[in-house]
């Protein structure tokens, strides 16, 4: 039998990475790891984490599972050219103009697809039974697919909570979007 990996595709501002500008602490996405945690019996985490952690799930992995089963698969931006990796996948598209303004994000296929693989190639480093892997929304349908191609059972889950204001949640950094005109980062 094949290990499983459960894909999790989420908004960046949910995952608690430290390091990030922009968070929004929602306590569902905090309820769904747990969740997911014990209903796919998790013994390993691997999550695009971009070298901003650590992250809700990371803490989450330090307290409920046994010691090195949490991998940030993501090299930080600055990293990304030693595995041949631009720093930046993708562009971001301005809407309208100042005062209302709103942003689409083109993304670089290309950047896309070799941070996947490499990914893939982190993930075959260690073993596990039922991994947890999350990840941003844009990579959910194709690195589940990737992940299905290098012989893993795979399942697919996405999670936004798209209300501004959702019960519980709170912004980590109130004023950032006054300081900072990109309201979601897709993809860091």
């Amino acid at each position: 039998m094949h290990p499983r990996v459960t894909v999790l595709a989420t908004l960046h501002v949910v995952q608690g990475a430290e390091k990030r500008v922009g968070n929004m602490h929602d306590p569902m996405y905090v309820a769904l790891l747990e969740k997911l945690m014990i209903s796919e019996g998790v013994d390993f985490i691997f999550e695009e984490a971009s070298g901003l952690g650590p992250t809700i799930a990371e803490k989450l992995a330090i307290e409920k599972l046994a010691f090195g089963h949490y991998v940030d698969i993501d090299p930080a931006r600055t990293e990304r050219p030693d595995f041949g990796i631009p720093p930046n996948s993708s562009e971001p598209h301005m809407i309208g103009a100042p005062p209302t303004v709103a942003f689409a994000n083109w993304q670089i296929l290309d950047t896309h697809l070799k941070r996947e693989e490499l990914w893939v190639r982190r993930i075959r480093q260690h073993a596990f039974q039922s991994a947890l892997a999350i990840v941003g929304l844009v990579h959910l349908l194709s690195f589940a697919f990737r992940l299905q191609a290098a012989n893993y059972s795979v399942q697919a889950i996405n999670y936004a909570n798209w209300q501004r204001q959702p019960q519980g949640a709170r912004r980590t950094d109130a004023n950032v979007f006054a300081e900072n005109m990109r309201i979601f980062d897709w993809d860091e």
